[in-house]
């Protein structure tokens, strides 16, 4: 159990640390192209996708 809690604290670190980094460097939605709107988009699909496939393998190797 004390490696799903270390696990956890330090996957929760590097994505908030992703996400500031990441966040800061963006334009605003008004100033997208047609292709960045897409390509944003994409990204957070992909990005929402992978978050629910880890939440699950995490539940399901908890569970086990």
């Amino acid at each position: 159990m004390e490696g799903y809690a270390i696990g956890l604290a330090v996957g929760l670190g590097a994505g908030i640390a992703i996400g500031i980094s990441i966040g800061r460097k963006q334009k605003p939605w008004s100033e997208l192209t047609a292709a960045e709107r897409k390509n944003r988009i994409i990204a957070i699909a992909v990005g929402g996708v992978l978050l629910v496939a880890g939440v699950v393998v995490f539940l399901v190797r908890l569970i086990s």
